[in-house]
């Protein structure tokens, strides 16, 4: 088997990043030398492309980048085929009044390629890597949505909702919900059902002609449940919590801040030989 038939795929916080946000000094090392030996590599986040591209120039990638949970395929060399899921405005409001009509909602977050919305100022948890060279339009989206966006987020007042009962009331909107934890307890994202890292990554790989038997994915948290389940060789990071590991065909042997991804993927080739 050629190596440029063996595609990784790559999430990026809790899975390729330790805590202090930059890839390791030795596995960066090590993948940009798989890199130029020719195995495929592709970053695939929640996080928005213009916060995954410091990562692609950091392993020297040229390749696609999968953002904002498959929502965006960016190509950095040819933005003009770049492939993106918007969510329209009326779907957004619609969905704002199906979900208040149950729920309070504290803030919404919505984003379009240069802008984000943000209802409540006060509310919002402002990570630098979101906000990044982006107007920010604060105040209600019946006034200031017009264009079609990528993202929707909401903060719900009741941290311990019923996550039962909010997901009932997306069965008939072609879209699906979910519910974050810990430092982000409250917060729900609202997706295409269409759209999510599996179906990206099976869209890649298809047009970079590597069977998907020969994609090898990484990751550890909600966003990454579609992936871990659909795709054949995916790898669940030890730090993931019991109810994510479930989903995957494998568990690595290392954390994430024991550079666990680097570790595994020698295994991998290691066994491919």
């Amino acid at each position: 088997m050629k190596t440029s038939d063996i595609l990784f795929a790559f999430d990026l916080d809790g899975t390729l990043l330790p805590k202090n946000k930059e890839i390791p000094y030795f596995t960066k090392r090590y993948l940009k030398r798989i890199i130029k030996r020719g195995y495929k590599i592709v970053l695939c986040s929640g996080r928005p492309a213009r916060n995954i591209e410091k990562f692609q120039s950091d392993l020297g990638l040229t390749s696609p980048i999968i953002a904002l949970n498959g929502l965006h395929i960016h190509y950095p060399n040819n933005e003009k085929k770049d492939h993106r899921i918007y969510f329209p405005p009326d779907t957004i409001k619609n969905i704002v009044k199906l979900v208040n009509a149950k729920f309070k909602i504290k803030n919404i977050i919505c984003e379009t390629d240069k802008e984000i919305y943000i209802t409540n100022k006060d509310a919002y948890l402002q990570p630098e890597f979101w906000l990044t060279n982006m107007k920010v339009v604060y105040g209600t989206l019946e006034e200031n949505l017009k264009h079609p966006v990528m993202t929707f987020l909401m903060e719900l007042e009741d941290r311990d909702f019923d996550q039962a009962k909010l997901k009932q009331l997306f069965d008939r909107t072609g879209c699906d919900v979910r519910c974050w934890v810990d430092d982000y307890q409250g917060f729900i994202e609202i997706f295409n059902i269409y759209s999510n890292k599996a179906a990206a990554i099976i869209r890649l790989a298809k047009e970079l002609k590597v069977d998907i038997d020969n994609v090898f994915a990484f990751g550890d948290d909600l966003n990454d449940i579609e992936m871990l389940r659909e795709l054949p060789n995916s790898y669940v990071m030890k730090n993931a919590k019991p109810d994510i590991k479930k989903f995957a065909k494998h568990e690595t042997r290392h954390d994430n801040e024991h550079e666990g991804v680097k570790k595994e993927v020698k295994a991998i080739i290691k066994k491919l030989k």
